[in-house]
Formats: structure tokens, sequence, C-alpha cells
């Protein structure tokens, strides 16, 4: 039997941290279905979104994603909002893992 390997591929640390998300995705016969999800956990380059219905999503799928960051954890995140685009990497019965665009705008509070 050949060994597993559980090397870890992220390139940033994932925190548990639970924001309210909204993805738009646009279908193959045109048409925008809007999903309402949580994370699961988040870091600068992607995210697990969880509580959403990932009936129609494919991995490799293009979203664009909105996501608020809540004030209290604003402080330990470098960013309080996230706009724009992210790529389905998994997608699992529970949820869907993501990879955000590399051109997404990461928004930060003023202190």
């Amino acid at each position: 039997m050949r060994p597993i390997d559980f090397t870890e591929k992220r390139r940033s640390k994932r925190l548990e941290l639970f924001f309210p998300t909204k993805l738009r995705c646009v279908l193959s016969d045109g048409k925008e279905e809007t999903s309402d999800g949580i994370t699961a956990n988040v870091s600068y380059s992607g995210a697990y979104i969880r509580d959403l219905d990932t009936k129609g999503i494919k991995p490799y799928d293009n979203l664009h994603i909105s996501m608020s960051v809540l004030r209290d954890d604003a402080r330990d995140f470098p960013f309080s909002r996230l706009i724009g685009k992210a790529r389905v990497i998994r997608v699992e019965r529970d949820g869907i893992a993501l990879e955000f665009d590399e051109n997404i705008n990461r928004l930060s509070i003023a202190n």
C-alpha cells in the first residue's frame, strides 16, 4: 500500500473565523445564482465556505465573492472586507474551498 502524503500545500495560514459571505455564480445557461454562506476558515489567499447550497457549483468555477469581517475580528485579520473573484478548488457536501484571485480587493478599516 502506498503511503499518503499529507503535506500542507497552503501558502497562507488559515484562521478559524466565521464571516457572512455572499457568492455569485454565472451558470452555463447565463443565469446568475446568488448564495449566502459562512466562512469556516479564512486566509489571505483563500477560504472554506459552509452553510450554502453547493448544487450547481463545480471545481474550477469562478465566483464573485463578497465577505465582511466582523469588527471584533478585524484586529486579528489583515482586512475588513473582501470583494472580487475566487476560484472553486473543492466542492464537498457541507461547503466549498475557494482560492482568491490575485486581483481581489482587500479593504481595511482605518484605525
